[in-house]
């Protein structure tokens, strides 16, 4: 191989790690219908119920519904070192976890009946719970130790 072909193999190898370790830091990439939920094995099929989270030195857990990602970090030894991300349930696009705010109303029909949306805008949030007869969950602290688990229980 010539210096040139060798450089070139150098350089995209690079690329493709650098391509790797940004991803790396950011949400998860989510196929629906074909990814399936870390905690009980759906495949994710509605974006805006889908959530994740990463482990330091670890690939990022999705789940499908809030409820399920809520039982799997409440098993996590050291939760406080988890990044969380979830999908606005307005614009569908992932959120920092930390300044979610979340919905909790029973009567939404989730994949796990765990019930809860998660939001980007306080007010967002405030409406979804007017309109669903649900409650505001202030922040990720206070979901973790209150969420319902999944199936509604």
């Amino acid at each position: 191989m010539n210096t040139r072909a060798l450089a070139g193999a150098a350089l995209l190898t690079m690329a493709a790690g650098l391509g790797c370790s940004a991803r790396a830091d950011g949400p998860p990439r989510i196929e629906e219908d074909r990814t399936a939920c870390s905690h009980c094995g759906m495949l994710v099929s509605e974006r805006m119920y889908a959530a994740a989270y990463r482990a330091p030195g670890h690939e990022a857990r999705v789940f499908d519904d809030i409820a399920c990602l809520g039982q799997a970090a409440r098993a996590e030894r050291d939760g406080a070192a988890l990044t969380f991300w979830f999908h606005d349930a307005r614009t569908r696009e992932w959120i920092d976890g930390r300044r979610a705010t979340f919905v909790h109303a029973p009567g939404l029909n989730t994949p796990m009946a765990g019930g809860m949306l998660a939001y980007g805008d306080d007010a967002a949030a405030g409406e979804a719970a007017a309109d669903h007869r649900g409650r505001v969950i202030g922040g990720l602290d206070q979901l973790l130790a209150e969420s319902p688990t999944a199936g509604g229980s």
